[in-house]
């Protein structure tokens, strides 16, 4: 459920773009930043930050890995 009142702390300029990007920007927000997320996903933040503003694609296992964690905290 989406509280419009919450800060996006994970800011996006491509978040609509493509459904990897979108999910990428949602487990941001689901950790609580772009650090632990990347932490999380064993990557530079410096990937996340190109990632999430459009600067090429996540790999499919990480888009699985961010659909796997949002899919857990939807349960």
């Amino acid at each position: 459920m989406h509280d419009s009142r919450v800060r996006d702390i994970c800011p996006s300029t491509a978040k609509n773009e493509h459904i990897y990007v979108r999910a990428l920007h949602d487990a941001c927000k689901a950790l609580g930043g772009e650090h632990k997320l990347a932490e999380y996903l064993g990557v530079a933040v410096s990937l996340i930050e190109d990632w999430l503003n459009g600067k090429g694609r996540p790999s499919d296992s990480v888009f699985l890995r961010c659909v796997d964690l949002l899919d857990g905290r939807a349960a």
